[in-house]
């Protein structure tokens, strides 16, 4: 019987309206904050929730997550102000990440001075399957961390880009095999 109410469930959401599907999917989003009990800011007329979570050791990070164009998206800014002569390591090590990324983004704002990682998903997928939605921001999350960490290796330790995403691989190699 489960079985076909979570199949009518499904189709009574495709029937919806794309307005309704971004409101369902909106509904869904704060709902999941709200039940986690997580620091965060809603911010209806602008359709955004604004959290923070640790990045880094002591290290706090506003995560945006936001509905719209059909899409839901998450963002985090992984440095702020970062120096301009750094401006060509930056570029290597996002570019490095964004080969190997299968969602996602690092994105290198030479006019803000700032890279930000950002991640979206077809609306389509937290409609059908809600639990998707705190899948995707925890794999943002955890993604964001390794980021952060690599950005911060270059910054503070002035490792090279190649060097950073050789370690971050053999170490995501090691975690790989302990799971298995």
């Amino acid at each position: 019987m489960n079985k076909i109410k979570f199949y009518l469930q499904r189709i009574y959401r495709l029937a919806l309206s794309f307005k309704k599907q971004e409101e369902l999917v909106w509904k869904e989003l704060k709902k999941l904050h709200a039940d986690a009990d997580w620091k965060h800011g809603v911010y209806e007329k602008e359709k955004y929730i604004e959290t923070i979570f640790e990045l880094g050791k002591e290290q706090g990070g506003a995560f945006y997550y936001m509905i719209y164009d059909g899409s839901f998206h998450c963002r985090v800014k992984i440095l702020e102000n970062y120096s301009i002569e750094l401006t060509t390591d930056l570029f290597i090590l996002a570019t490095h990440f964004n080969n190997l990324l299968n969602n996602g983004v690092v994105i290198v704002n030479v006019q803000s001075h700032y890279v930000e990682y950002h991640q979206k998903r077809d609306l389509l997928i937290p409609l059908l399957y809600t639990s998707e939605t705190y899948e995707q921001l925890m794999r943002h999350y955890n993604t964001s961390k390794d980021i952060y960490a690599a950005f911060q290796r270059l910054i503070i330790e002035q490792e090279e880009p190649a060097i950073i995403i050789a370690d971050l691989l053999r170490e995501n190699e090691a975690n790989d095999k302990e799971t298995e």
